[in-house]
Parts: structure tokens; C-alpha cells; sequence
């Protein structure tokens, strides 16, 4: 949204307004409109919703999930209505599901090849009504000049030992996304006398907190206070991950993970779970290291080998800089994503 905004679009963000999103619009400038989205059939957010929609003039709406995209189904006869998936998650096909994938908006954006194969063999969607706009990495991440100053005040900050290195997982923290999986990962590389430090970096939604503390008491349970970092949730995510030395994505369920561009604009070495589509970006010995979802001893295994092999490691990391330069930027994947906004505009008003 601050993209589009800072291209000359006027945006709006529809949102709960006691929420980090709402938070987090106000600090950028963004218009809210308030909304609580109780349920998917929310008589409340369905007016709501169509108010929006009217007072904002809307040419385009973008739901990313069940519940607003509920909400703006029927907001679809005053403008288009897109939805937007990023999880490679089946649905199962009843009936009320399939029609509000068929009837509840005009389009659909899926964020890897295979998000639109679940979608389209699961008879939710016709192929022609889905667009994948694959994932990308905001200009940021881009700019490492101040790699080594970000190398060293990152290391301070966190008390880690200059010779330790540090790997980081970045996201949600909730259960899909498997964070106690490079805790795991942290102990058995201590196991084998390669000790790293491993930054968690975000925060948990609501719903998530218990999660979010098991990992605090598999943390202590086994002895690693030291090594484990919790950042919380932070607005410096290119200068944690140009601080790293590598980043890994250990999710149980994904589509392509935001973290592997993010790693490939950084060149930083990824490791990766094989889920969803992020075999679609990351391909092993070419882009970065795939391994099976939980699977902590080719985790350990996979960050060995980047340790033991710098030179093998910085010659991947060079090449999928160079591709995501041309396949992989913000503004790339902005263009398809205005261009699709545009042409349903259109045609709506032809």
C-alpha cells in the first residue's frame, strides 16, 4: 500500500482498529477504514464494507483473507473484487466455499504456481480468473553497502560473539511456521561442536501466544538462553537479514515465503523446508539448500555445508542476487499487480 501510495494511488486499508495493521497505517499515512470482521457472514461488516467501498470511490478491493473477503463479496456490484492467497494450504471444496471463490470476487492473485493448482483442480476457481505475482524483496534489501556496519552493530546489540554465526528466521511466529524447528536445529549444531546464534525474528498474532511460549520453554529446557534471540517484531528486517549468515524458512505449510527472495536479494545463503512453492525459487545447489519440512539433522546438515564451503556458498548467493535484481524486485512485481487492477477497472467500466 505504501508502494502504490508513493506511486501516485490513493489506498485505503480496511481493518480492524484496535490491530497492528491499523497501527501501522496510521504511522504511514494510510486512510482506515474500521472494520471488525466477526465471522464471515457479519451482517455489521458486510454494510460496513460496502461503505467503504463508496466512500472511498474504490476502483479495486484486495481481500487476503476468508473473513474480509466474505465481507467484500457484496461490495463486488459497486467495483471489482480481487482475492489475494499466499499459502499453499488445500481447501477442501464444500459447497459455500466454492461458491464464494467463484461468485465472491472477480479475480484471484496467487502468490506460486502452486496456489493456483490447488485453487484450479480443486474446481474453486477457472484457471483464466487466477494471476500469480510470486513473492518478492522490498528495495531494502537491495541496498547492502552497509553490510559489515549491519554484521557488526547487529552482533552487538545481541551480545553474539564475533565468531559465532548467526542464522535467522523471520516471520510469524505461529505454529506453521515451525520456529521450534531451528531451536532444534541450534541444539543439534551444538551437538556437532558448530555452535550458532539464532535470531526469531517477529512477533505472534492473536491466537499464536501459547506457541510463542513453548518456544521460550524449549529455549530454556534445552540450555540454549545464550544462543536463542526472540527480536519481537521489528521494522529493521533488511539489516537483520544482511547481518546473517544465513536464513532459513522452516515453515510446515507455505506458498513461495517471502524470506527466500528477501535471502537471494541479500546474498544470503537459504535454507528452506521443501513446502508449497518455494521449490519453485529455490533449487538445490543453484539457488540454495531444500530440505524436508522438521527435518533438523538436514538443517544442521544444510548450514554445515554453507559454513565448511564459503567460497561454493558465495557463488550461489552471487547468482540469485544477479536473478532477483531481474525477477525478484518490489517494483517488478508491483507493475503485473497494477496492471491486473487496471485491465479489471476497465473492464468494469467498458
Amino acid at each position: 500500500m505504501r508502494w502504490f501510495a508513493d506511486h501516485g494511488h490513493d489506498v485505503a486499508l480496511a481493518a480492524p482498529p484496535a490491530g497492528a495493521l491499523a497501527k501501522r497505517a496510521g504511522e504511514a499515512g494510510i486512510p482506515l477504514y474500521p472494520i471488525e470482521f466477526h465471522g464471515q457472514f457479519d451482517p455489521r461488516a458486510i454494510l460496513r464494507a460496502r461503505r467503504a467501498v463508496a466512500a472511498q470511490g474504490a476502483q479495486i478491493v484486495d481481500c487476503h483473507g476468508s473473513r474480509d473477503g466474505a465481507a467484500f463479496a457484496f461490495a463486488r456490484p459497486l467495483c471489482p473484487v480481487v482475492r489475494s492467497r499466499h499459502i499453499a494450504q488445500p481447501l477442501k471444496g464444500k459447497l459455500r466455499r466454492r461458491l464464494m471463490w467463484r461468485r465472491g470476487c472477480d479475480h484471484v492473485i496467487a502468490t506460486a504456481e502452486c496456489v493456483k493448482r490447488g485453487l484450479v483442480d480443486g474446481g474453486l476457481v477457472a484457471s483464466d480468473r487466477v494471476t500469480v505475482v510470486g513473492e518478492w524483496a522490498a528495495d531494502a534489501f537491495f541496498d547492502t553497502a552497509r553490510r559489515p556496519e549491519h554484521r557488526a552493530a547487529v552482533r552487538r546489540e545481541f551480545s553474539i560473539p564475533d565468531e559465532r554465526p548467526v542464522v535467522s528466521v523471520i516471520g510469524m511466529v505461529r505454529d506453521d511456521k515451525a520456529q521450534d524447528v531451528v531451536i532444534e536445529t541450534v541444539d543439534e549444531m551444538r551437538r556437532r561442536g558448530r555452535p550458532v546464534s539464532a535470531l526469531i525474528v517477529g512477533s505472534a498474532p492473536i491466537g499464536q501466544e501459547t506457541y510463542e511460549r513453548s518456544l521460550h520453554d524449549l529455549t530454556r529446557k534445552l540450555g540454549l538462553i545464550d544462543q536463542i534471540v526472540f527480536t519481537g517484531y521489528r521494522d529493521d528486517v533488511p539489516r537483520l537479514a544482511q547481518a546473517s549468515d544465513a536464513l532459513v524458512v522452516t515453515s510446515r505449510i507455505e506458498a513461495q515465503s517471502r524470506t527466500v527472495p528477501q535471502a537471494f536479494a541479500s546474498a544470503v545463503p537459504v535454507v528452506a523446508s521443501n513446502v508449497g512453492g518455494v521449490g519453485e525459487l529455490v533449487t538445490p545447489g543453484e539457488t540454495g539448500w531444500l530440505v524436508e519440512a522438521g527435518d533438523v539433522m538436514g538443517y544442521a546438515d544444510a548450514l554445515g555445508a554453507i559454513f565448511d564451503a564459503p567460497e561454493e556458498a558465495r557463488r550461489v548467493t552471487e547468482q540469485v542476487r544477479r536473478y532477483a535484481e531481474g525477477h525478484l524486485t518490489q517494483a517488478a512485481k508491483m507493475a503485473q499487480t497494477l496492471a491486473l487492477y487496471e485491465r479489471l477497472a476497465g473492464n468494469r467500466n467498458t
